[in-house]
């Protein structure tokens, strides 16, 4: 979702730039010399973010910053390579049908709950059933299997059995994911207020205290043995405990790292990104998210966006690259694709179909009849001035840092065609308010990170849209483009999927519905103190169980 900080103004930037720089010239870490001799158990990691989860059970509602913290205490049934292949993890093997619509996993054996439930198949049952229970709010996971799942089965104690109506060749993929993360049962039948504040999972680590507005406590489950096939090491975790701190000041994120306070930081500030490629006792850590990138969503049931000439007209003028380069330095490439240059199957074909051309812009905006002006230059047709309305949530923190600046550069670029972009800064319950509401908005910023090309579908698809969650904040569909979509799920031969999604990426970026501006980054800084942190590729999720201090823990 798009909550964008405040401006950053050239002085303040400069202040805040000295700021961390002093912070990281007083630092301990900064100058003390460690040597790894391999990896060393105890000691108290802690990790510093940007923003606090509204709930910490990732089938409620799901968003990045509670799959990030539940990688952490829940396991899933596989993981994800980098190269889009699985391997085991509470699933220690699977078969599918020759159809694709048919998945049987066979669960590992012995495995508990942080409650001391056994996990079995009839709780993985139970896990799905929360998963797809409307109360859950789980728009992230409904999306995935919306129109393909139709039941799970205990076969047998350890034996599972997913049953789909269709073909779905990225269904592993999708479950690698934390959103789908196996929790207990008996923690789940609490309620969702309850499994928020605490849920329970087989993971590395528990949550043992959510202090709201500081920190989430977790420790260390002393006998794990179910880490994916893929961890650095099975068993424990080396460190007793995570301390999950929420730090939304960037200065005061990226001082705390200099200053010995936080271990590892996420969302390293594009301003601090210097500074910590200099220092010796800071190492850097990114991931580019596969999925759809940062961008603004264009509202095609608005009386201005149903005209697709305005569509393209607006994305021709809006000199997206230049206004990313501008606000982000290159720390955030511009991505100008409907889908992220990571996605599997990406199509570079159809990078920037509409690229920055103000004269291509009036000509289409002539041709849609908006050819008066206003006393301020913005054009006119029937009198009605040519306003688009862009609400952005002005309470800061964000994941990556969402810069107004940026939408202020596009501002300024559509007045030079006579587009007025009205900037709407509402706080987070407003924003939230909005999505869904085809009359709130004309434009909004949006992101979906997805390991799979099935995030077209996700975004733009008919049953997205029939879902009514405001995922789908174009409240856009095309019926060729959900048949190539649901082919390219039902083959698993590379070449005809590769064909498939590029046809897919061609319809999607002839439809002027999106104004792609840059990628979804995991990006960390990690003290040289912390060895062994890495990212997943499902979901860019900081993995934490194998890390270790090389001193121990002692500060």
């Amino acid at each position: 979702m798009f909550r964008p900080p405040s401006r950053r103004l050239p002085v303040a930037a400069t202040a805040a730039t000295a700021l961390v720089a002093l912070l990281a010239g007083c630092s301990g870490a900064a100058s003390a010399e460690v040597v790894d001799r391999g990896p060393v158990r105890g000691g108290t990691l802690v990790y510093a973010t940007d923003r606090e989860p509204t709930c910490l059970d990732p089938h409620n509602s799901g968003d990045m910053p509670q799959t990030y913290v539940a990688r952490q205490y829940l396991d899933s049934l596989v993981s994800l390579q980098a190269d889009g292949s699985v391997v085991p993890w509470l699933a220690t093997s699977w078969t599918i049908s020759d159809d694709g619509t048919q998945y049987d996993f066979t669960l590992k054996e012995g495995v508990e709950f942080h409650d001391g439930t056994p996990l079995d198949a009839q709780a993985v049952v139970d896990n799905f059933t929360q998963i797809l229970d409307p109360a859950t709010q789980s728009s992230t996971d409904l999306l995935y299997l919306t129109g393909y799942f139709e039941s799970a089965t205990a076969l047998s104690e350890h034996v599972v059995r997913i049953d789909l109506s269709r073909p779905y060749s990225p269904l592993l993929a999708a479950l690698s994911q934390a959103f789908f993360g196996i929790e207990s049962p008996k923690a789940m039948a609490r309620g969702l207020e309850e499994n928020c504040e605490s849920p329970v999972g087989t993971g590395p680590f528990e949550v043992v205290a959510w202090n709201h507005g500081r920190d989430v406590q977790l420790v260390r489950n002393d006998d794990y043995d179910s880490a994916p096939a893929d961890a650095k090491h099975q068993g424990p975790a080396y460190l007793d405990g995570i301390t999950w701190r929420f730090l939304k000041d960037n200065t005061t994120r990226y001082g705390a790292l200099g200053s010995g306070e936080a271990d590892v930081i996420f969302n390293v500030p594009p301003e601090s990104q210097q500074l910590a490629e200099a220092d010796p006792a800071i190492s850097l850590q990114e991931f580019v998210h596969s999925g759809s990138p940062f961008s603004l969503d264009l509202n095609t049931t608005s009386p201005v966006f149903d005209d697709i000439r305005v569509r393209k007209a607006f994305v021709h003028a809006s000199n997206a690259r230049a206004a990313v380069e501008s606000a982000y330095a290159g720390v955030f490439p511009y991505e100008g694709d409907a889908v992220s240059s990571g996605t599997p199957h990406y199509d570079e074909t159809y990078h920037e179909p509409f690229p920055y051309d103000p004269d291509e812009a009036n000509r289409l905006l002539d041709d849609a009849g908006w050819t008066g002006r206003d006393a301020d230059g913005h054009r006119t047709k029937d009198g009605e001035t040519l306003t688009v309305r862009l609400p952005y949530n002005a309470d800061g923190a964000e994941t990556p840092p969402a810069d107004l600046t940026i939408l202020q550069n596009i501002q300024a670029m559509e007045k030079e065609v006579g587009i007025e972009v009205d900037l709407e800064a509402l706080d987070s319950a407003s924003m939230n308010a909005v999505w869904g509401d085809p009359d709130a908005y004309d434009l909004i910023g949006n992101y979906w990170n997805s390991p799979t090309p099935h995030v077209m579908y996700i975004k733009y698809s008919k049953a997205t849209l029939d879902v009514g969650n405001g995922q789908n904040s174009a409240f856009a569909s095309d019926d060729e483009l959900d048949r190539v979509l649901i082919a390219g799920t039902a083959t698993t031969d590379p070449t005809e999927q590769a064909a498939l999604y590029s046809e897919a990426q061609r319809i999607l970026t002839s439809k002027a519905w999106s104004l792609p501006l840059y990628p979804i980054q995991t990006r960390l800084g990690i003290s040289n103190r912390v060895k062994d942190v890495w990212i997943e590729p499902s979901e860019g999720e900081p993995v934490l169980s194998d890390a270790y201090f090389v001193d121990g823990g002692d500060r």
